[in-house]
């Protein structure tokens, strides 16, 4: 059905072509050039629709436009590469180091995430790492000093700590699915501050948000 009278069903999202995309962002060609901006594609996770991606990336390459792909990194390093040719930055999330505690609390290993934040280190000139600080998961003292060192390895400097938020429950809510964080509350701006420091004082560049 493509209407529910009891108003249960909510269609969230449409399908769209590249040239239909291409016609929107043009809409904002002018702001880009005068703000030194570009074109995120974020998620959800944009490399799921990798073809789909790559064809918008190109499309946004051959209009002159900076591009942005914000990752998890959990896909293949076949599908990275050829993404990566086509992209000018890339925010690679990087919630925690610890293997079973990836597992445990984001359902999969870390292992393909981790190595391909190393291919991407190597192979790809601008790269912004994105720690999401989730108290009681990933704010411990182990999994900053463990993210510090491996990040050092990599020679990555630049990381956007992003606090915590609820904006996610009411979408669960439309989805009928179980919110597993509930009880979770933001961080403190003292504690993101503390966290913040952490990272500076290891020659990190560090922006909380971003």
């Amino acid at each position: 059905m493509d209407a529910c009278p009891a108003g249960a069903r909510r269609l969230i999202g449409r399908n769209i072509t590249v040239p239909e995309l291409m016609e929107v962002v043009k809409r904002d060609h002018v702001f880009f050039d005068e703000s030194g901006g570009g074109v995120t594609f974020s998620g959800g996770e944009p490399l799921i629709q990798a073809e789909f991606l790559e064809a918008a990336l190109l499309a946004c390459r051959e209009s002159g436009l900076a591009t942005a792909v914000d990752t998890c990194g959990y896909i293949s390093a076949t599908v990275l590469r050829k993404i990566a040719r086509l992209t000018d930055e890339f925010l690679f999330d990087l919630k925690m180091m610890d293997d079973l505690k990836h597992r445990y609390f984001i359902g999969v290993s870390n292992e393909t995430i981790l190595h391909n934040l190393s291919l991407l280190a190597r192979e790809h000139p601008n790269v912004t790492i994105r720690i999401p600080v989730i108290p009681g998961v990933n704010d411990d003292d182990s999994n900053i000093e463990e993210s510090c060192r491996f990040l050092k390895e990599l020679r990555l400097s630049r990381i956007d700590l992003l606090p915590y938020h609820e904006i996610a429950i009411e979408k669960y809510k439309r989805l009928t699915a179980e919110y597993t964080m509930t009880g979770t509350n933001p961080p403190s701006a003292e504690h993101m501050h503390e966290i913040a420091e952490c990272f500076s004082k290891r020659g990190f560049v560090v922006r909380i948000g971003g």
